[in-house]
């Protein structure tokens, strides 16, 4: 269970029956029959309204969501954009956080994800799909209930397959052809624009099963009967492939329609050029000097900023076929947890096709059993014994750090972590330090002074880190955590960790 759960403890159903009285015609004793999916449903609108200030209608014949279970998964995105928010305005520096936006992929009658994150994050947007006719009626009717037309949009979608699974349409859903729709979905006269639309994340809760007959197996092979009943239809039960083929269409197509979108950066005038950091992209990934970037009249800007995918696993088996997909598509930067809820254990997988990293506590499972532990992603977070003082520790570092050519680095007095001596952020636009890179700009000094033109190449950062010092008193030491924000290329940050970590430990710190 997520730490800021606030269903950590025992629910009282007395005490919530008296909060919602409706519950009361459903209690047995000090609990409810579970069995009873009237009851189930009364349960998920008392936790809703009570917790939340939730209103919620749901269908008989649709899934009843158990709001534990799936504000862990909230929590979970949460803690994802935390960190996102924080990484970006260091890699387009000086701009500040971008409006937060994700999408549902099928969103369900109860539109559970995106009002639970709404209700917990007041300036999040969603925009979600839904392909039922029933749960799409239901979704609005819920959404409009509880006031929040304005920040999310239902978008009603045709199912769409191909050899390789249901197709998602991320062009559409993440791009300008999405504008029209949502405009007129939302009832808005204003026409909304690409900035308003840009998404962040996305959430999934797939259909688990390939066909009934597995249904009926899955609930023959558990060793205990089901805690509840379940009242989902077929539509949201059953996928051509089960979740495994749902899922893995879904991470070929957020890879493939990533390298067809590119990057496209495009800044205000009245932005001052040495400020924005020199980093402007534009088409298919190209780079551009500052001083060459193409111009706009519009006040507005827009990019392709930090992206999540992300998507529930109803089996651990799935796990491990879904993370088969990540290694044959060379995904290297992905993320696992786990929820469980009493009986209940259910997974999650997330993915960045760009190199926006996350902390390991957030991306790799605590404490996961021997099939999990080989699945997690490579860590993010470095440690260093460096041996010296308090005091000299933190004058080498600041040392070292200067001496590193295109690098820059500024005190993190947002991070703050508990027992830091202090925290720093690094940029570093390229390798400059390791004797490769020493000889390659010997080659370079060697051309110039021939007479030849050397390109300075791209001055967007290569990878961005923040460094942590950490005091030890009982082991005579510092402890140095350095941790990866930014960048794709694993190797790159490994040696500038391992780089700054000689440094220290080296007789002068230098």
């Amino acid at each position: 269970m997520h730490s800021r759960n606030v269903y950590t403890s025992l629910l009282d159903f007395e005490v919530l029956a008296r909060s919602y009285p409706p519950l009361s015609q459903h209690l047995r004793g000090r609990t409810i029959d579970f069995h009873d999916d009237a009851a189930q449903r009364c349960l998920t609108q008392a936790l809703l309204k009570r917790d939340f200030g939730l209103e919620l209608q749901l269908p008989k014949d649709r899934l009843c969501p158990p709001v534990p279970n799936r504000l862990n998964y909230v929590l979970w995105i949460q803690d994802i954009v935390t960190e996102l928010q924080r990484t970006l305005p260091i890699v387009f520096r000086g701009r500040t956080t971008c409006t937060v936006r994700g999408l549902d992929i099928g969103t369900g009658a109860s539109a559970i994800y995106p009002l639970l994150a709404c209700s917990l994050e007041p300036t999040w947007m969603f925009s979600a799909t839904e392909l039922d006719d029933l749960s799409y009626a239901h979704a609005q009717r819920n959404i409009r209930a509880n006031r929040l037309s304005d920040r999310i949009y239902v978008v009603r979608v045709e199912s769409d397959t191909n050899e390789d699974g249901p197709r998602f349409e991320f062009d559409r859903l993440f791009g300008g052809r999405m504008i029209e729709r949502i405009t007129s979905e939302s009832g808005s006269d204003t026409p909304t624009t690409k900035d308003e639309i840009e998404i962040q994340f996305t959430m999934c809760n797939p259909p688990f099963y390939s066909s009934a007959a597995e249904i009926t197996d899955s609930e023959a092979r558990k060793e205990r009967s089901p805690f509840g009943v379940c009242t989902g239809a077929p539509v949201e039960m059953i996928t051509p492939g089960g979740e495994v083929h749902f899922v893995s269409a879904m991470v070929r197509e957020s890879v493939y329609g990533r390298k067809e979108v590119g990057v496209n950066h495009t800044w205000d005038n009245d932005d001052d050029d040495e400020k924005m950091g020199k980093i402007r992209r534009i088409g298919k990934g190209t780079t551009l000097p500052a001083d060459k970037q193409p111009t706009t009249s519009s006040r507005k800007f827009s990019y392709l900023g930090p992206r999540w995918y992300t998507s529930m696993l109803g089996q651990m088996g799935s796990v491990v076929e879904v993370v088969r997909v990540f290694k044959e598509l060379g995904i290297t930067n992905y993320a696992i947890t786990e929820f469980v809820q009493g009986q209940t254990r259910r997974w999650a997988v997330g993915w960045c096709v760009d190199g926006w990293r996350l902390s390991d506590n957030i991306a790799r499972i605590a404490n996961p059993n021997p099939t999990l532990q080989r699945l997690l992603p490579p860590r993010n977070t470095l440690k260093f014994d460096i041996v010296m003082g308090e005091n000299d520790a933190l004058g080498c570092l600041e040392k070292v750090l200067r001496s590193v050519e295109d690098a820059t680095f500024t005190p993190d007095d947002g991070a703050n972590p508990e027992g830091s001596l202090s925290s720093y952020v690094v940029s570093v636009t390229c390798d400059t330090w390791s004797r490769g890179a020493r000889r390659k700009r010997k080659r370079q000094q060697e051309k110039a002074a021939n007479g030849n033109v050397v390109s300075e190449g791209d001055c967007s950062p290569e990878f961005v880190c923040s460094i942590v010092l950490r005091s030890e008193p009982d082991r005579n030491r510092i402890q140095m955590d350095v941790q990866w924000l930014y960048g794709k290329e694993r190797s790159l940050f490994e040696s500038f960790a391992s780089h700054v970590a000689r440094k220290l430990n080296s007789d002068d710190g230098g």
